[in-house]
C-alpha cells in the first residue's frame, strides 16, 4: 500500500485536469459555441439573407441582367421537364419553349415535378442565381438563403461533437486509470452530457427558427444560465470523495468478503471462487459466502506483491461490478488481478502485505 500512497501526490494535478477540468471546459466551450450559432447564425448566410431581403426589383428601363444586384423577373413557358427518382439536383431540368429566356435550367427535384409542360412560370434571378420559380399553382425557392436551417444544423453538429468528446474523455478517464485513496471520483458521463443535452433542447430550435435577436438573446441567456447550473452540478459531483478506508477486521474472527481473481489463466488454477476468508486463519478462496471455510483453497500470500489499485476497465472487465476496484498484483512475477468492493479490497491488500512481510521474515 505504500507504493500507492507515494505515487498519489504526483498524480493529483494530472488527474484533476483529466477528470474534472477538461470535461468542464468542453461543456462550456460547446454550449457557448452552440449559443453563438443559435443567436448569430452562420455569418455568410445571414449576410446573404439580409441582402436578398433588401434587394429591390430592377428598374423597367434597365437592360435585362440576371447578374445584377437588383431582382430580375422573367416570364417563360415550360416545354418539358426531366426528373430522376434519385432526387439528385444534377439530374432535374426545366426546358423552355422557344429557348427563352434560356434553353434549360437545372432545378431541384421538387420544382421539376411540381410544374408541367405548358405552364407559364416566372423566373426570379439575383446576382446570377435562380432564386424562385413560380407558376399559377406552385412557388419553389431555389437558391434562397436558409440561414436558419444551416445554423440549426451547425448548432446540432457542435453540440453532438462536444457530447462525443466529453463521452470519449470520460470513458477514457474511467477506463482503468490508476487511483489513489483521495483521488477524484470517476466523472459520470451522464453528469457532463446533461448540460449539452439541455442546451440542444433550446439552441437547435432557436437556431432553426431565427426569431431575431430581440427574442433570441433573452432565450439564449436564460438557457445558458440553466446550463451553467448543470455544469456546476457536474463539477461538484465529480469532486473529491472521502478517503477509502479498509473494512475493520475483528480480532481472532473470520471475515468473508465477496472477491475474485480475474486472470484467465492463473498460476494456481484452484484459486477460483466468489469469496475470500480472512482473519482467524490463513487467507482462503471460497466458492461460497460462508459461514465457515468448507471447500476453501488456501491462498499462498507470500507469493503476492501489490502493484497498484484501479477501477475496473469498462471494455475488458465487464463482469466486475462498477463499484468494485481492481488490485494489480504480482504472483511470482506473473500479473494477477484481484477484484472486490473498495473497503473489502483494501482489507485484503493490507492482509496480503502483512502476511507477506511475516513470510519474508
Amino acid at each position: 500500500m505504500s507504493g500507492m500512497s507515494e505515487s498519489a501526490p504526483r498524480r493529483r494535478v494530472g488527474t484533476f485536469v483529466r477528470a474534472r477540468l477538461l470535461p468542464l471546459l468542453l461543456c462550456v466551450v460547446t454550449v457557448a459555441a452552440a449559443a453563438f450559432f443559435a443567436v448569430v447564425g452562420v455569418s455568410s448566410e445571414e449576410r446573404r439573407d439580409q441582402e436578398w431581403r433588401a434587394a429591390a426589383a430592377c428598374p423597367a428601363t434597365a437592360p435585362v441582367d440576371v447578374r445584377a444586384d437588383c431582382v430580375t423577373t422573367l416570364p417563360a413557358v415550360i416545354e418539358r421537364t426531366e426528373s430522376k427518382l434519385n432526387k439528385s439536383h444534377r439530374d432535374d431540368w426545366l426546358y423552355f419553349s422557344g429557348g427563352t429566356p434560356v434553353e434549360r435550367l437545372n432545378v431541384s427535384y421538387d420544382t421539376a415535378v411540381a410544374v408541367e409542360p405548358g405552364d407559364h412560370v416566372t423566373l426570379t434571378w439575383w446576382r446570377g442565381d435562380l432564386m424562385k420559380v413560380a407558376s399559377g399553382h406552385h412557388t419553389a425557392n431555389e437558391d434562397v438563403p436558409r440561414p436558419g436551417g444551416i445554423a440549426g444544423g451547425v448548432t446540432f453538429c457542435v453540440l453532438a461533437a462536444g457530447g462525443l468528446a466529453v463521452l470519449a474523455l470520460v470513458r477514457r478517464r474511467r477506463d482503468g486509470r490508476p487511483v489513489a485513496a483521495d483521488e477524484p471520483t470517476p466523472p459520470s458521463v451522464f453528469d457532463f452530457l446533461v448540460p449539452i443535452g439541455v442546451a440542444a433542447l433550446w439552441a437547435v430550435p432557436l437556431a432553426g427558427a431565427r426569431p431575431g435577436r430581440a427574442v433570441a438573446i433573452p432565450v439564449a441567456v436564460v438557457g445558458l444560465l440553466a446550463v451553467l447550473v448543470l455544469v456546476v452540478r457536474a463539477w461538484r459531483l465529480s469532486g473529491r470523495t472521502p478517503p477509502l478506508r479498509a473494512r475493520p477486521l475483528p480480532e481472532g474472527q473470520d471475515v468473508i468478503v465477496p472477491a475474485r481473481f480475474l486472470q484467465d489463466a492463473p498460476v494456481d488454477p484452484d484459486l477460483r471462487g466468489s469469496h475470500i476468508a480472512v482473519g482467524a486463519g490463513t487467507m482462503a478462496m471460497l466458492p461460497h459466502g460462508g459461514p465457515g471455510r468448507f471447500g476453501g483453497k488456501e491462498i499462498p500470500v507470500g507469493r503476492f506483491s501489490v502493484q497498484g489499485l484501479r477501477r475496473p476497465r469498462s471494455l475488458t472487465e465487464r463482469s466486475v461490478p462498477a463499484h468494485w476496484y481492481v488490485a494489480e498484483l504480482l504472483d511470482s512475477q506473473t500479473p494477477v488481478r484481484l477484484a472486490a468492493a473498495p473497503a473489502d479490497l483494501l482489507l485484503l491488500l493490507q492482509e496480503l502485505e502483512r502476511a507477506g512481510h511475516q513470510v519474508s521474515q
